[in-house]
């Protein structure tokens, strides 16, 4: 990689726009008020995942690059000696042919060393700091599982671990790239501890090594977590902390245990549950299913008690039931796992062997003891948390069966339950629909660049771009080609990124996708493909008749000048075009 690629990889999006605009998560993005124009509501969409920052409102934005380009009003090569400046690369000098890959072998071992120096330090200052040694011990965990996932204390003070580890031969930007110091400010060269006063567990890959840290603060911070930024080697979406630990039992049960907190798997291992796993700074995600898919065919949702861990086990329940894995949930008599431990080990392990239900029985026993369940109020209730879930059932039969003991649970008629939940299932459907149809008609691209987005999006379309006529412009025609042939299992940046295009087309294709993503999410892949398809044939028909326009004016401008040759050439144009137009049709 070059130093854009470098910038790109040590800078995320957000951290950028966020010294720019305010920030509000949205799902897994985030959205601002734009910068670019006058804005009234939140219309910049900020995508961590795919690196790009814009507004479709106002067409503008991009990637770290477009983005400061535009807000500072400065040309590419300013752009890329601010930035090169703000995360602490040096470029090459003008004229010069050095290059060194910014993401070698090399240097992600360096950060690896980084981090397995800092773990080591952390796990030596728990054991000389009596407070934090006493902490941990309080919250139960022994010597044995501090060893097991190499828990340890980050020292309260603003940079004796970016010391320690500058002692120890890191450069500081190499502590900043493994992100165990921070630059607060970009224009400021002082280098601060990114975890403070904190009890830190190290994440790791599924094979141990250790990606990133966790920090659970032990002061008055307002903050409880902190955890490490993204890096070449930690991407949070995609990590689940404690696999390392746990895959061997999880591959013997093929259940995995999700929890929400470090120290609610750790105190899940001390009960003697091994299979256990928690995200890691995020709410769980699609990569996360597909990691947990691999080893397990059985999830037990095993999250927090409150309102805020129902909803949590909700969102979870509709990724996992997509996967077709089987979802089951059990309920605490405490707050939390780590809670219920280390008050009754014991019952926690019953708990967890003998009384874990499908998740969608978990909820209907929850909203039988709602005290109003009888009135109207408490039944609106109750739709409103059931029929969602419903929704999101992949089997007919499951909800058919689910649809029947809820009305039998509730005392009304299945009929009329059943008409409910058609008639919430269809007011679903036609805001779907609609707000499809507008995001075609005002999309800032073609048809045929919404036909390649989608297929970005939901890889099981990739095979539908092969009845594509295919692109004059060879870039874009190499795209098609391209993702057409990506497997399935290719996520949408890993199929855009290695294509030999121009970076102005790729920057394209990253807001083609983040504005796929935006107005055509969570379909099925029997509606992803219905619509696609219906996008691949018109886009077809709008091929055809652009050619058609562009040869017939050729046609005409040969004939007036007598071009007998290039006359005959246009017209085999036109019959191949008519066969083009037949194939086009039948699609």
């Amino acid at each position: 990689m070059d130093a854009k690629d470098e910038i790109k990889m040590r800078l995320p999006i957000d951290q950028l726009v966020s010294q720019y605009c305010q920030l509000k998560r949205k799902g897994k993005s985030f959205v601002a008020l734009c910068p670019f124009h006058n804005d009234s509501k939140p219309s910049l969409l900020v995508s961590p995942d795919k690196g790009i920052a814009y507004c479709f409102a106002c067409q503008s934005g991009g990637d770290v690059f477009s983005f400061v380009q535009k807000i500072e009003g400065i040309d590419f090569p300013a752009a890329l000696k601010l930035l090169a400046e703000k995360v602490g690369i040096v470029l090459p000098k003008e004229g010069s042919r050095e290059h060194k890959p910014s993401v070698s072998k090399d240097e992600k071992q360096r950060l690896r060393e980084c981090l397995e120096a800092a773990q080591k330090y952390f796990a030596a200052r728990l054991d000389s700091t009596p407070i934090a040694k006493e902490y941990v011990l309080k919250r139960g965990v022994t010597t044995a599982l501090q060893n097991t996932f190499g828990i340890g204390y980050a020292p309260d003070s603003f940079s004796e671990t970016y010391e320690y580890l500058l002692k120890e031969g890191f450069s500081r930007a190499e502590i900043v790239a493994a992100g165990l110091g921070v630059q607060k400010d970009l224009d400021e060269q002082r280098i601060y501890d990114r975890f403070r006063h904190r009890i830190q567990f190290p994440i790791t890959d599924a094979q141990g090594v250790i990606i990133g840290f966790g920090g659970r603060t032990m002061g008055e911070s307002d903050a409880k977590y902190v955890n490490s930024p993204e890096s070449i080697l930690y991407n949070k979406s995609s990590v689940l902390f404690g696999l390392f630990q746990a895959r061997d039992a999880i591959r013997k049960t093929h259940r995995v245990v999700l929890v929400e907190g470090y120290f609610d798997a750790v105190a899940a291992h001390k009960a003697g549950i091994e299979n256990v796993v928690a995200v890691s700074g995020t709410a769980l995600t699609e990569e996360h299913v597909k990691i947990i898919k691999r080893y397990a065919d059985e999830v037990v949702l095993c999250l927090d008690q409150d309102n805020a861990g129902q909803l949590a086990a909700g969102r979870a329940f509709d990724l996992l039931s997509k996967a077709q894995l089987r979802i089951l949930s059990v309920t605490l008599p405490a707050k939390d796992p780590d809670e219920l431990v280390q008050r009754d080990p014991e019952l926690f392990r019953t708990i967890l062997s003998s009384q874990a239900v499908p998740y969608v029985d978990s909820v209907i026993a929850r909203l039988k003891s709602l005290p109003d369940r009888t009135q109207p109020s408490g039944k609106q209730r109750i739709a409103e948390t059931l029929f969602p879930l419903l929704a999101s059932l992949p089997s007919s039969v499951e909800l058919r069966a689910y649809l029947d003991k809820a009305a039998a649970e509730f005392g009304v008629v299945a009929s009329e339950f059943a008409q409910d939940f058609r008639v919430f299932a269809n007011a679903l459907s036609v805001p779907r629909v609609t707000r499809v149809k507008t995001a075609l008609k005002e999309a800032p691209f073609s048809t045929a660049e919404l036909s390649i987005g989608l297929a970005l999006l939901y890889p099981v379309c990739r095979p539908l771009l092969t009845e594509l006529i295919p692109f004059t412009e060879s870039e874009l025609e190499l795209v098609r080609t391209g993702v057409a042939a990506a497997p399935a299992d290719t996520d949408a940046l890993a199929v855009i990124l290695p294509l030999p295009i121009d970076p102005l087309l790729r920057e394209r294709l990253q807001v083609l996708c983040l504005y796929c993503e935006e107005n055509f999410p969570s379909w099925s892949e029997s509606l992803a493909l219905r619509e696609a398809r219906k996008i691949c044939m018109a886009a077809n028909r709008e091929l055809v008749v652009s050619r058609q326009i562009s040869l017939i004016s050729e046609l005409r401008e040969a004939r007036s000048k007598g071009r007998a040759d290039e006359e005959a050439r246009l017209l085999t144009q036109v019959q191949q075009l008519l066969k083009l137009t037949q194939m086009a049709a039948g699609r």
